[in-house]
């Protein structure tokens, strides 16, 4: 009986928590060239300390995104973690699996991740999630990314359909990101 009302009282918390919101217009994505970049703010029910854990947990890789098949530390050297990421995506006909090396970054309000083109499938670009206080529980997040690929895309596929699959991938992860910040513990100075 305790364990049923446990759960009553956790999907009792999970209904109070804000209503994700986001769609499609939310997320702005331009294309010049070979280059993407995506931009999209949202508001999460967690802490800047909560929100930044999610976001640098290296050990399970598809917390935030179901395209992520596998990631492993490469190594860590003046505050820079080195992250190698295996992903797979598909736009109709054409699926592919994508390794990305990227140097991540973490300050006080912000986890940028920088594109290590060697052994990546990228020629360049960054990852920034900007953390904003918006009150003790909540936070307001700016997602941007520049990413130039490395590799071949049909003509067929075309931008419309590539801009398509990102925005629903980015939404995905905004959602996965409200989702989990608020279930992460508080860092050891925010339980103080």
């Amino acid at each position: 009986m305790e364990q049923v009302t446990k759960i009553l009282v956790a999907l009792a918390i999970l209904a109070a928590l804000p209503a994700m919101a986001l769609d499609e217009e939310d997320v702005s994505i331009d294309k010049e060239g070979r280059v993407y970049r995506i931009h999209m703010a949202f508001d999460v029910p967690a802490r800047v300390d909560q929100i930044k854990s999610v976001l640098t947990d290296f050990t399970h890789p598809s917390r935030l995104s179901s395209a992520v098949i596998a990631r492993e530390v490469l190594g860590q050297q003046d505050g820079v973690v080195r992250v190698r990421t295996e992903f797979r995506d598909c736009v109709l006909f054409f699926c592919k699996t994508m390794m990305l090396i990227h140097g991540v970054t973490v300050s006080a309000n912000e986890v940028r991740a920088d594109v290590v083109p060697e052994g990546s499938d990228f020629r360049h670009g960054f990852l920034r999630w900007s953390i904003h206080v918006i009150d003790s529980e909540a936070s307001h997040v700016e997602f941007e990314a520049v990413m130039e690929p490395d590799f071949f895309v049909p003509p067929l596929i075309g931008g419309f359909l590539v801009r398509n699959a990102l925005a629903k991938q980015a939404l995905a992860t905004a959602e996965n990101l409200v989702s989990e910040a608020p279930r992460e513990l508080p860092t050891t100075d925010e339980k103080q």
